[in-house]
């Protein structure tokens, strides 16, 4: 699903580096990213999906060369083929929830929106305890109910890629195991691949693989530590 060769993005004010001399997350895998904060997480996932591009290097989802595209390609790609939880959430204020489940559809041509996928969020939200809150505007939700519009949103395409930030970072342990049941559902039910950048090291024992980023510290990733 993503290869990953001779890759190094710095940020452009900072001293911080990213390294990835070869990277490889098979096709419906599961796979969770783990390591301090500032060890290059969430960075990593955004070269994985072209939020941002290598200063060197290719990247490869689903067997395009990010490196190829325009920016409204990647980003194209990104919606019809990722579905995306941020840690931060990134819903729309103006927007209700179920509003923000279905943002992907408005967004791109890609996608297409009509009544069964308007029926799967609806069902997405029943799962996760969302019914009643479907009409409220994010700053009406709570942060584990923000959070789990994020997840409703990431999964209502049935991408190819789930690629989730810090998935249960704000939910109880209740919730988060339903969170995760519901991911881990998508992923069969669609052969999907699943990459999980978390803190939480209670779920790891669920994912098939773990890269951790503190092996081989802020310098870079290779083959060998994950």
């Amino acid at each position: 699903m993503v290869s990953m060769r001779g890759v190094r993005f710095r940020y452009p004010v900072g001293a911080f580096e990213l390294a990835v001399d070869e990277l490889d997350v098979a096709r419906g895998a599961r796979v969770a990213c783990i390591g301090p904060s500032g060890s290059g997480k969430s960075t990593l996932a955004a070269l994985m999906t072209g939020i941002v591009v290598p200063n060197a290097g290719s990247v490869v989802l689903d067997g395009t060369e990010l490196g190829d595209l325009s920016d409204a390609a990647r980003r194209a790609l990104r919606i019809e083929r990722v579905g995306m939880m941020f840690q931060e959430f990134e819903l729309v204020a103006s927007l209700s929830a179920l509003e923000n489940i279905l943002l992907p559809y408005h967004v791109a041509d890609v996608l297409k929106l009509d009544a069964d996928v308007t029926e799967r969020a609806r069902a997405l939200a029943d799962d996760l305890g969302l019914t009643d809150v479907l009409r409220r505007k994010p700053r009406r939700l709570s942060g584990g109910e923000r959070q789990r519009v994020a997840l409703c949103r990431a999964l209502v395409t049935e991408p190819a890629l789930i690629l989730c930030d810090e998935p249960t970072g704000q939910l109880d342990p209740v919730t988060a195991a339903a969170s995760l049941d519901r991911i881990f559902e998508q992923v069969d039910a669609r052969g999907a691949t699943l990459f999980v950048v978390t803190h939480d090291h209670g779920i790891l024992a669920r994912f098939d693989r773990v890269i951790d980023m503190s092996v081989v510290g802020r310098a870079g990733i290779a083959a060998e530590a994950s």
